[in-house]
Parts: structure tokens; C-alpha cells; sequence
């Protein structure tokens, strides 16, 4: 079983007022209810950013866009490649990066920011890991509109390809968690490894096909074969893209996976100590 921070016969379990307003009620313990609160809480997160804004989360949507289109653009034209076919591959490549990139980065200082909760509520610290990750996610859908209309104006991939990209998916996002869980729990024990994790994610970012096609390195592919992040986003790209299933990239994604699910499970056997690294 998870670990748990809290009495074993309740749990706090969150509503909203008429007025807006978070409260905290008492309902039945389990890993059931405190995936429910995690997902309560990003949600209210989310709405609460964006509070008195006429669009609201749709602001994710349009800083994508303007990006994708601007950097898209430039990068094209760099890699002399057809902007037709450079944006729905960066558009994707890009917001998918971003759920990764972003939800390991705030990880980083999830634990702090949920001190209170923690250490006067007795609410398990892997609820806010989970916050941070359902938080990305309403991110990212709201963000996959992008690439999604740029495949239906531009065309690059068909509606079987997603469907055979999903297992890929399936396994980017269960690293994106085990990671999260990994470096949060890290960076909320030794300070100094959030500035080391966000210098890595800028440089696995420059480092990766993201910006740029893989073909651009003509000659020098090898060097791609050492960067775990090729392979991750192989296994749902190149089915989504190219219609084949990259079945090596495949294999290592999953050895990836089940490594950093041992960790995340060792991590989350030590979060009973959060309390006293806040």
C-alpha cells in the first residue's frame, strides 16, 4: 500500500461554496479518494489562475499557438525544411515536451508550496505530485488543439496512426509521473537539485529532436541513440507521424519506465518524512 501521512479513518476532502471559496470536508481514506482531491485540486488550480480572465485557460491555447507559429516559422526556414510539413511535427513535439518539461520542473517545488496541507491537515504528500501531474494534463488538453488543427488544415497524420500511438503516449506519460515523483521527492530532500533538474530539461530541449528533424544530424545519428528523450518521444511520434512503431525505441522507453517506477515507489516509501524536509 501507498504510504500515508494521516489518520487511517478520515480524509480531508475538498468543496467549493457558493462563494467560491476551498473548503475541506471529511470523507472515507484511500488511494481512490486521494486521487479524487488531487484531481479537485488542479482543477480549482487551474480555475482560480485564471479567475476574472474573459477566456480563461484558453490563454494556454493562444501562448502555444503564437509560439509554435513564430518559432515554427524560423526554424523551418532554418532547416530548409516545408513549413507545411515543420509545424504539425514541431506543434506536437512541443506540447508534449511541455507536459513532460513542466511537470517535472514544478515538482520541484510541489512539496513546498503544499507545506500547510502537509504538516497541519496530515494530507499525504504524493496528493500534490499528483496535483502537479493533473494540473499538466488540463494543460496539455487544453494545449493539443494546436497540433490537432494544424494536422486537420495541414494534414500529417490519420485518425488509425493516433490510435497506434496511444501505447507511446500511454508510456510518456507514466515516465512524466515517475520522474515527477522522482525529482520531487530529490529536490524537496536536497535543495540543490531543483537549478540542476531545470538546467537538464533546457538541454535535453536544445538537445532533442524538437526544434529540429532527427535527418538534420546526417551522418552523426549515433548520437541521438545515447538521449533517452529520442526514444520517448519516438515510441508516439514516428507512429503518429510515419505510421511505424520504432519497436527498439519501444523496448528502451519501457526499460526507462520500469526503472523509474522502481524509484518513484522507493521515493514514495520515504514521503512519510516530508514533514520534516518542508
Amino acid at each position: 500500500m501507498l504510504p500515508q501521512t494521516r489518520d487511517a479513518d478520515t480524509i480531508s476532502s475538498p468543496i467549493v461554496d457558493d462563494n467560491g471559496f476551498l473548503k475541506v470536508e471529511k470523507s472515507p481514506p484511500g488511494v481512490v479518494n486521494d486521487i479524487k482531491l488531487a484531481f479537485f485540486l488542479a482543477v480549482y488550480d487551474v480555475r482560480h489562475r485564471y479567475a476574472r480572465s474573459i477566456i480563461g485557460p484558453f490563454w494556454i491555447t493562444l501562448q502555444t499557438a503564437f509560439f509554435v507559429g513564430c518559432i515554427g516559422f524560423v526554424f523551418s526556414a532554418i532547416s530548409a525544411v516545408s513549413t507545411r510539413d515543420f509545424l504539425p511535427y514541431f506543434a506536437i513535439s512541443f506540447v508534449l515536451w511541455s507536459f513532460l518539461s513542466g511537470s517535472t520542473n514544478n515538482s520541484t517545488t510541489t512539496l513546498l508550496d503544499a507545506g500547510g496541507f502537509i504538516k497541519d491537515r496530515g494530507l499525504p504528500a504524493y496528493v500534490f505530485f499528483l496535483q502537479c501531474f493533473f494540473r499538466h494534463l488540463l494543460f496539455l488538453a487544453h494545449n493539443i488543439a494546436v497540433p490537432i488543427l494544424l494536422f486537420v488544415f495541414l494534414g500529417g497524420t490519420t485518425f488509425f496512426r493516433v490510435i497506434a500511438a496511444i501505447p507511446g503516449l500511454v508510456i510518456f506519460a507514466g515516465v512524466t509521473l515517475c520522474l515527477s515523483l522522482v525529482v520531487g521527492s530529490l529536490a524537496t530532500r536536497y535543495r540543490d537539485v531543483q537549478p540542476v533538474v531545470e538546467s537538464l530539461m533546457n538541454l535535453a530541449f536544445l538537445a532533442s529532436p524538437i526544434m529540429w528533424k532527427p535527418d538534420l544530424l546526417s551522418g552523426r545519428e549515433f548520437l541521438l541513440h545515447y538521449n533517452p528523450v529520442v526514444h520517448l518521444l519516438a515510441v508516439w511520434r514516428d507512429p503518429m507521424l510515419n505510421g511505424v512503431m520504432p519497436w527498439g525505441s519501444f523496448a528502451i522507453s519501457l526499460m526507462f519506465l520500469a526503472v523509474l517506477a522502481s524509484l518513484a515507489w522507493y521515493a514514495l516509501t520515504q514521503l512519510r518524512n516530508a514533514p520534516f524536509w518542508i
